[in-house]
């Protein structure tokens, strides 16, 4: 159904907030703003469906977040077990936009996460301001190791994000595997199959039934070697990756953010366009899924078609926030 773009931010900001009362409103309007984003990218599994599934997530945790670590330092960490996954990204990336303004240099671990969101639209959002951004995130283990036929690791995406001269940041987001959780959700909802080779049932056998994924294949062995290496910096590194076998498996991010002029890339927005015109030349695909969004709400456009179950879940929610 067609919806107002601002009546539709308006109550995410607001269902946002009621689930973290104690977020800074800015990182909670950053995340709305996030959200809708991805509904007008099309990807509505990962706005308002996905916000469905978090707030589940939270009610089932009553969870207490743990105080954060390294406010105003170049290096930190967020516990983000009793908040919206979404608003500790947010609250990440303010954070390492202040360490880059500050120090040149971010690096800032999220651990104790439920659902991210798109990573790219993060990136951008710090490669907006100037800065290079690599942003990457694990997840409970979901995907078989190349030529395994069991999950040992998550499906473990990352972004990268860099400054472009007279254009939008150029913006590289994927999956380390052949499948998102996010599609696989959506094909049990939907009633789809999926595509053949892709997927393991419980006894490692391959499947195109969504409802008996055990497993997801990797993109191949780069695909699958890039997910241990996101492992290890996302999960290992900074907490995220649960050891204890009776703990609630979670998410874990980090984010890597710097000014490119102090790292020696005086002209790093030129070379970027540089680069993208090179490869373009040679017959190589740029991503440009990104291209198109604005970096404000008021580059939003004014109204969204949006899954008519999405908006009455989104009204019920707004409507048992609101004051009596």
């Amino acid at each position: 159904m067609r919806v107002i773009t601002a009546h539709l931010l308006a109550d995410l900001r607001q269902t946002l907030g009621a689930a973290a009362p104690a977020a800074d409103p800015a990182d909670v309007a950053r995340a709305a703003f996030w959200l809708v984003q991805a509904e007008q990218l099309g990807l509505g599994e990962f706005g308002i469906r996905m916000l469905v599934r978090e707030l589940e997530r939270l009610e089932e945790d009553d969870a207490t977040a743990a105080a954060n670590v390294g406010d105003g330092a170049a290096i930190g960490s967020i516990d983000a077990t009793a908040v919206p996954g979404v608003v500790a990204l947010a609250s990440a990336v303010r954070r390492a936009s202040e360490a880059v303004a500050a120090h040149g240099l971010a690096l800032v671990g999220i651990r104790g996460a439920g659902a991210l969101g798109i990573l790219g639209l993060a990136a951008r959002s710090l490669a907006s301001q100037g800065t290079v951004a690599f942003i990457a995130a694990q997840s409970p283990a979901a995907v078989a190791p190349w030529g395994a036929r069991a999950a040992a690791i998550g499906t473990n995406p990352l972004a990268i994000a860099v400054p472009r001269t007279e254009a939008p940041p150029l913006v590289v987001d994927y999956a380390t595997s052949s499948l998102t959780l996010a599609a696989v959700h959506e094909a049990r909802r939907s009633g789809a199959l999926l595509p053949e080779g892709i997927a393991l049932d419980a006894a490692g056998e391959p499947t195109v039934d969504p409802a008996a994924v055990a497993a997801v294949l990797p993109a191949g062995l780069a695909g699958s070697l890039t997910g241990l290496v996101v492992e290890l910096l996302a999960g290992v590194a900074v907490g995220g990756r649960v050891t204890d076998p009776e703990a609630r498996m979670s998410r874990g991010a980090v984010i890597v953010a710097f000014d490119p002029a102090r790292a020696g890339g005086t002209d790093a927005a030129a070379a970027a366009s540089t680069l993208d015109r090179d490869w373009r030349a040679a017959g190589g695909h740029l991503p440009a899924r990104f291209d198109a969004l604005g970096d404000r709400p008021e580059d939003l456009p004014d109204a969204l078609e949006i899954e008519e179950s999405a908006v009455a879940w989104l009204s019920d929610r707004v409507a048992g926030s609101s004051p009596a």
